[in-house]
């Protein structure tokens, strides 16, 4: 990946504009258009009295949910990049890729790599979870906890599902509009913006890795998600174009949807929550299988780049 050139803001003023409309899409509109969704499916101002603040509780709960969830992501990601990129900087998005979109074998790649990290990954998740705070400090603990115990049941709640058409909505909201808007956001711009600030990919892919998994408000997670967003930068800075990350990040979370879906209609016996659970060898394994296909692909571009 290559700097951008003197007609692109600056860096520090364009990070300030791109997570303050972020906060201001995916927060407040996206609170407003999740409860006029939860409308749209049935629910009345009655219900949404009655309810206590469980949206669980309405009519049609679930479809009204996910599609605020959709619509909501949508507006606050893919609808905050579009207003940035198109209107405030007035570019096309073909500028946010450096090179072309590369062959398929390294869409093969970036499967392998997430696969073989699958295992790793698990035990970060594992690490995290067992954090404990000093006494000084339990009463941000039982907050945390309170906050990663209600994002659990929401998302328990949004994939508790066994009927195609419930899989196909939900792999549309959360794998692909999320996938596309995420990237967008986190690796398309800000870790763009970062690069441009710094001159150093790595601290733009690291910081802006941070900036993914902090801003997910899911400290119990933070590890585990901190690195996917890593692997998604090194994919950009490697590939230079931003359909790579984009396509990671929809096979990272639809094959979470999928696994779900079989599991809750009964192919599939073992579930995500297990998976957590990863004995020592078969992590060393996978962190060292994902380093190793990291190169693969890192020098792949190289050659095909000097091929060209």
């Amino acid at each position: 990946m290559k700097l951008t050139d003197s007609r692109e803001n600056p860096a520090a003023s364009s990070l300030l504009i791109i997570i303050g409309l972020f906060l201001i899409g995916f927060l407040f509109l996206g609170s407003v258009i999740q409860i006029l969704a939860m409308m749209a499916a049935g629910a009345s101002l009655t219900d949404f009295m009655n309810s206590d603040g469980d949206f669980s509780k309405l009519p049609n709960a679930w479809l009204g949910m996910i599609l605020g969830q959709g619509l909501g992501s949508f507006m606050g990601f893919v609808g905050t990049a579009w207003f940035y990129w198109r209107i405030i900087e007035k570019k096309p998005w073909k500028d946010l890729d450096f090179n072309k979109v590369p062959a398929l074998p390294v869409f093969g790649m970036v499967v392998l790599i997430q696969m073989a990290f699958m295992g790793f990954n698990g035990w970060l998740q594992e690490i995290n979870q067992g954090i404990s705070f000093p006494e000084s400090m339990k009463g941000l603990e039982a907050l945390l906890k309170g906050m990663e115990d209600k994002l659990a049941e929401t998302t328990k709640f949004f994939t508790n599902f066994t009927s195609f058409w419930q899989f196909l909505l939900a792999f549309l909201v959360i794998a692909v509009i999320a996938g596309v808007g995420e990237e967008l956001i986190f690796r398309g711009l800000i870790m763009r913006k970062l690069l441009l600030g710094t001159g150093n990919p790595h601290i733009a892919i690291w910081v802006s890795a941070f900036i993914f998994a902090v801003i997910h408000f899911q400290f119990y997670g933070i590890l585990p998600r901190m690195m996917l967003g890593v692997l998604f930068g090194y994919f950009y800075l490697w590939t230079g174009n931003i359909r790579v990350p984009i396509f990671a990040h929809i096979f990272n979370n639809g094959l979470a949807i999928t696994i779900m879906y079989l599991h809750n209609i009964g192919i599939v016996k073992t579930d995500l929550e297990s998976m957590d659970d990863v004995p020592m060898p078969i992590v060393g394994f996978s962190l060292i299988a994902t380093i190793g296909l990291m190169f693969l692909l890192k020098n792949y571009m190289l050659q095909q780049k000097q091929e060209n």
